[in-house]
C-alpha cells in the first residue's frame, strides 16, 4: 500500500488545487525575497489606500461645493497632483499593476469572494 502513487489517491481536481497553491506559494516567496516581505507589501497597500481616501475625500468635498466648471476643474488639482502621473505611466508601459497581469475580472472575483467570506464570518459571530 505504501507504493501507491499519490496521484491515484487524489482526484485531478484536488491535484490542480494543490498545484495552484504551490505555485502561489512559490510566487509569494519570490516576491518576499525580491520585492518586499508581506508586512511591507501590506504597508504599501495601506499607504495607497490612505492617499486615495484622503485625496478622494478632498475632491468630493470641493466638487460638491463647486458652482462653475472652473471650480469643478480646480477641485481635481490635489488629486491630479497626487496620482495623475500614474495613468501616463500605465499607458506608456513603464508601470504595470499586478491586477493587470492577473486579469481584472479574476481580481474582482477574488475581491468579491473574500469580502463575502469575511462578511459571512462576521455574521456568525
Amino acid at each position: 500500500m505504501m507504493d501507491t502513487n499519490i496521484a491515484t489517491l487524489v482526484s485531478q481536481q484536488q491535484q490542480a488545487v494543490i498545484i495552484e497553491k504551490q505555485q502561489k506559494q512559490f510566487l509569494r516567496g519570490k516576491i518576499d525575497q525580491q520585492v518586499a516581505d508581506s508586512d511591507s507589501v501590506l504597508g504599501t497597500t495601506s499607504d495607497t489606500t490612505h492617499i486615495l481616501l484622503n485625496e478622494l475625500s478632498g475632491f468630493i468635498n470641493k466638487l460638491s461645493q463647486a458652482q462653475s466648471l472652473a471650480e469643478m476643474r480646480a477641485s481635481t488639482e490635489s488629486l491630479k497632483a497626487a496620482i495623475g502621473s500614474i495613468e501616463q505611466q500605465v499607458t506608456d508601459g513603464s508601470l504595470e499593476f499586478p491586477y493587470q497581469v492577473k486579469g481584472q475580472a479574476q481580481v474582482v472575483d477574488e475581491i468579491c469572494a473574500r469580502a463575502q467570506g469575511v462578511s459571512q464570518i462576521l455574521k456568525q459571530s
